[in-house]
C-alpha cells in the first residue's frame, strides 16, 4: 500500500467520520426544531378552536347546528401545519381540512421522516354538538429540512471530492524527490560516493538531501583520511614521532629535521633518547610508563636536546598507539612544540604588564604631588595673597584723599586679586576639587562648563551616560585628564568651531563592561608634531589609558577635524 494511497484512505476516513459528526448535528437540530415548530403550531390551532367553539353564537339552532362551524372552518382552511376534521354526535365526518398547496406531490424519504419526526400527538376537542379531530401534519417540514440538508450533503460531497483529489495531486507532486533520493542511494549502495542530492523545496525532503549530503561526505571523507592524516604529519610544523615499546623511532616527519636538526633517516631506527635531556630523562621516563597504562599527556613542559647538544624548551603532546585489533597499547605518538618564541611572549607580555604598572604607579604619585602642591598653594600662597589683599584694601579705606598712597593700595589689591586667581586656576589645573565632592560627571561637567565659559567662541557639546560615579580614584583622574587634554588640544591647536565630549559606559564584543571617552572636534586635523607628543600631548593620554589595560583610537582628518577615543575595562572600579 503506498503511501499516496493511506494519506488518501486517512483524510477519507477522517472526512467520513467529520461529515457523520456534522450530519448527526445538523439532523439533530432539525428534528428539534421541526418538533418546535410543530409543537407551537399546533398549541396555536387548539388555541384558535377553543376560542370558537365555546362561543354559543358559532351552533345554530335547527336541524344542522354544525353548518355554521362549518363555514368557518372552510374559510379558514388549513390551521398552520395541522389537519382540522370536524366530526358529529355519531362520530360521523362532517368536515375535513384541504390538503397542503406547499411543495405538493412531494415527500421526503420515509427513513428521513423517522429520523426527524416529532412526537407530537393528535388532539381531539370535544364540542356540545360534535368532536374537533387536530392532526399535526410535518410532512412538509420534514421535506423542507431534507431538500435544505440535501443542498449541504452534496455541497459536502464536492468538497470532499476536491479535497481528496487535491491531496492526491499535491502528495503526487511533492513526493517526487523520493524517486532522485532513492536513485542516489542506489548509487551510494554501488560505492559512487560522490553522488549528491540538490536542494528541495520541501523543508523534510530537504533536510534529507542535507543529511544525505553530509553522510556521502562523511563517507567519502573517511576513505581519504589516512592519505590526509599522512598529508598532516608531514607538513605539520610540530615535530611528531612514533616510538614503539623498546625506545625505536619507527616514524617522523619533516619538522624533526627542522626543530632538532636530525635527518628523517638519522631519526628513523635510532632510539628516542637521543634527543631527551640528561636532567630531565626520568621525567620523561615516568610519563612514558603512563602512557603505556593507555594514559595521555597533554601538553607537557620540558626540555630537550638538538643535534648540537643545545636545549631546546618544549611542550610534548604523548598519546598511546592502539592496535585496531587488539586493542593493546602497541607505541607512543609525540606531538612537540616549539616553546621559545612562547616563552619570550610570555616575558614580554610580563615585561609589558609590569611596564603599565609603573606607569600606572608612577601617574598615580604625579596625582599625589600635584594634590598636595595643590593644597599647599591654597594653604600657603593663596592665605599670603588673601592676607595681602586684605592689607591693601583697609589701606585704601583709610586713605581718603587720591593720594599716591591711596593709589598704590588700589594697585596692590588689584595685583593680589590676579594673583589669587591665578592661583585658584593653578590649583583647578592640579587637582579638580569636582573629583573629591562630587563626583566623576559632576568633574566633567564643570570642567566643559569652565571650557565654555573661557572659549565663549566654541561650542561644546557634552553627553553623560550610564554610572560614572561608581569607579574608584584613579579611574576618575584618567578619564578626568583625558578630557582635559583633548579640550586643551582642541582650543589650542585644532581652531575648532565646534566639540562634542561624550563618555559613557557601553558593551564590548565580549559583553564586557567598557568605559568611553570620546571627544571630537571639526577642526584642522592634528599635525605630526603633536600626534609624536610629549608629555601633555597624546603619548601622555595613551600612557595613562594603556596603564589600565585600555585602548586609544585616534582618528584625525584635516577636512574632517580630530576623534579621539579612549577605551577603559568598566570593570576597573
Amino acid at each position: 500500500m503506498g503511501l499516496r494511497f493511506r494519506v488518501n484512505l486517512a483524510i477519507s476516513l477522517i472526512g467520513i467520520i467529520f461529515v457523520a459528526a456534522v450530519a448527526y448535528i445538523l439532523i439533530d437540530y432539525k428534528r428539534r426544531s421541526i418538533n418546535e415548530e410543530i409543537d407551537a403550531g399546533t398549541r396555536v390551532t387548539i388555541q384558535l378552536l377553543e376560542s370558537i367553539a365555546i362561543n354559543p353564537a358559532t351552533f345554530q339552532q335547527g336541524e344542522d347546528p354544525l353548518a355554521g362551524f362549518v363555514q368557518y372552518l372552510r374559510s379558514v382552511g388549513r390551521v398552520r401545519a395541522n389537519e382540522v376534521r370536524l366530526f358529529d354526535n355519531n362520530n360521523v365526518l362532517i368536515y375535513e381540512s384541504p390538503p397542503s398547496e406547499y411543495k405538493q406531490g412531494r415527500d421526503a424519504p420515509q427513513w428521513f421522516s423517522k429520523l426527524v419526526a416529532p412526537g407530537t400527538p393528535e388532539v381531539r376537542l370535544i364540542l356540545p354538538v360534535g368532536s374537533i379531530l387536530v392532526t399535526p401534519d410535518f410532512s412538509r417540514s420534514v421535506l423542507d429540512a431534507w431538500d435544505e440538508l440535501s443542498r449541504y450533503g452534496l455541497l459536502i460531497i464536492v468538497f470532499f471530492l476536491i479535497l481528496n483529489y487535491a491531496v492526491f495531486r499535491m502528495l503526487g507532486r511533492s513526493l517526487e524527490p523520493l524517486q532522485g533520493i532513492l536513485a542516489a542511494m542506489s548509487e551510494m549502495e554501488r560505492g559512487k560516493l560522490t553522488s549528491r542530492l540538490p536542494n528541495y523545496d520541501l523543508p523534510e525532503f530537504d533536510a534529507i538531501s542535507h543529511t544525505f549530503n553530509r553522510m556521502a561526505a562523511t563517507l567519502e571523507e573517511a576513505l581519504s583520511q589516512n592519505a590526509r592524516l599522512a598529508l598532516i604529519a608531514q607538513q605539520s610544523s610540530d615535530a611528531i614521532m612514533i616510538r614503539d615499546l623498546d625506545g625505536i623511532i619507527s616514524f617522523c616527519n619533516p619538522a624533526v629535521e627542522r626543530l632538532f636538526g636530525f635527518s628523517v633517516e638519522e631519526m628513523v631506527g635510532s632510539s628516542a633518547d637521543t634527543i631527551v635531556a640528561q636532567d630531565c630523562a626520568s621525567q620523561l621516563a615516568q610519563i612514558q610508563t603512563r602512557v603505556v597504562n593507555n594514559k595521555s599527556i597533554e601538553h607537557l613542559e620540558t626540555r630537550l636536546r638538538t643535534k648540537e647538544n643545545k636545549p631546546l624548551e618544549v611542550a610534548i603532546s604523548i598519546a598511546p598507539l592502539i592496535d585496531p585489533g587488539s586493542n593493546e597499547v602497541i607505541g607512543e605518538i609525540y606531538a612537540i612544540r616549539d616553546m621559545t618564541e612562547h616563552k619570550q611572549r610570555m616575558a614580554a607580555e610580563l615585561e609589558l604588564q609590569q611596564s603599565r604598572k609603573f606607569t600606572q604607579l608612577i601617574q598615580v604619585k604625579l596625582e599625589e604631588e600635584r594634590k598636595t602642591i595643590a593644597r599647599e598653594l591654597h594653604d600657603e600662597l593663596g592665605q599670603c595673597v588673601t592676607a595681602i589683599r586684605t592689607i591693601g584694601t583697609a589701606i585704601t579705606n583709610r586713605t581718603t584723599e587720591a593720594s599716591e598712597t591711596r593709589q598704590n593700595a588700589e594697585t596692590i589689591v588689584e595685583v593680589a586679586t590676579h594673583i589669587y586667581d591665578v592661583v585658584h586656576s593653578i590649583i583647578k589645573q592640579l587637582r579638580p576639587s569636582a573629583l573629591d565632592h562630587l563626583g566623576l560627571s559632576d568633574a566633567i561637567t564643570e570642567i566643559v562648563e569652565r571650557y565654555r565659559r573661557q572659549n565663549p567662541q566654541l561650542t561644546i557639546g557634552l553627553n553623560l551616560d550610564g554610572d560614572l560615579n561608581r569607579f574608584d580614584e584613579k579611574i576618575n583622574i584618567t578619564v578626568y585628564r583625558v578630557v582635559q587634554e583633548c579640550l586643551t588640544n582642541a582650543v589650542k591647536h585644532a581652531e575648532a568651531s565646534e566639540v562634542m565630549v561624550e563618555v559613557a559606559l557601553t558593551q564590548s564584543e565580549n559583553s564586557q563592561e567598557r568605559l568611553e571617552i570620546r571627544v571630537a572636534d571639526n577642526g584642522r586635523g592634528l599635525g605630526p608634531e603633536f600626534t609624536e607628543g610629549g608629555r601633555f600631548g597624546l603619548l601622555g593620554i595613551r600612557e595613562r589609558v594603556q596603564a589600565f589595560g585600555g585602548e586609544l583610537v585616534v582618528d584625525s582628518d584635516p577636512a574632517q577635524g580630530t576623534s579621539i577615543l579612549a577605551m577603559l575595562p568598566g570593570g576597573s572600579s
